[in-house]
């Protein structure tokens, strides 16, 4: 009791993690005008998306835009394959503290958090982000409408 009112009273919020700049190479690799709307759609869309690649399978990179990490082309670890064979999106909101973190090695070291949309026939959307659980409720929408667009507008693989 003798604490409840001094403590009832504290405002107490939250504090973010600040926004990192992402260490890596500037990419603009995309295979048609519409493929690389659809990706600088979805950076404008979500703030502290940084990074965007398409992974259209058997370790096939069709496009990159944004800010990208030493690995040249995506090798699918259990992460993208389990979102892809699935068909649902994987959110991995604070990606530093996670082991799975060593499978996104084409992205920057330090980015902070992950979205891999699948979007079908073995492909998938990966973004990168540059904050530690970026990514809201409405962002993960949009991620997932640009990414039904982008899906029509891929060449075959």
């Amino acid at each position: 009791a003798l604490l409840r009112g001094p403590c009832g009273s504290l405002d107490v919020t939250v504090r973010e993690k600040e926004a990192v700049k992402l260490a890596g190479v500037d990419f603009n690799e995309v295979p048609s005008a519409e493929v690389g709307w659809a990706l600088a759609a979805v950076l404008e869309a979500v703030p502290n998306a940084k990074s965007t690649i398409v992974y259209g399978g058997g370790g096939k990179t069709l496009a990159r835009l944004g800010t990208m990490g030493r690995a040249q082309q995506v090798e699918a670890g259990a992460i993208l394959e389990k979102a892809m064979e699935e068909g649902e999106q994987a959110y991995l909101a604070d990606l530093q503290i996670l082991p799975g973190k060593d499978e996104f090695s084409y992205l920057p070291i330090n980015t902070q958090a992950v979205v891999v949309q699948p979007l079908g026939d073995g492909r998938a959307l990966v973004l990168g982000g540059n904050k530690v659980r970026p990514f809201t409720a409405r962002d993960l929408t949009m991620i997932q409408a640009l990414a039904s667009f982008l899906a029509q507008t891929l060449p075959e693989t």
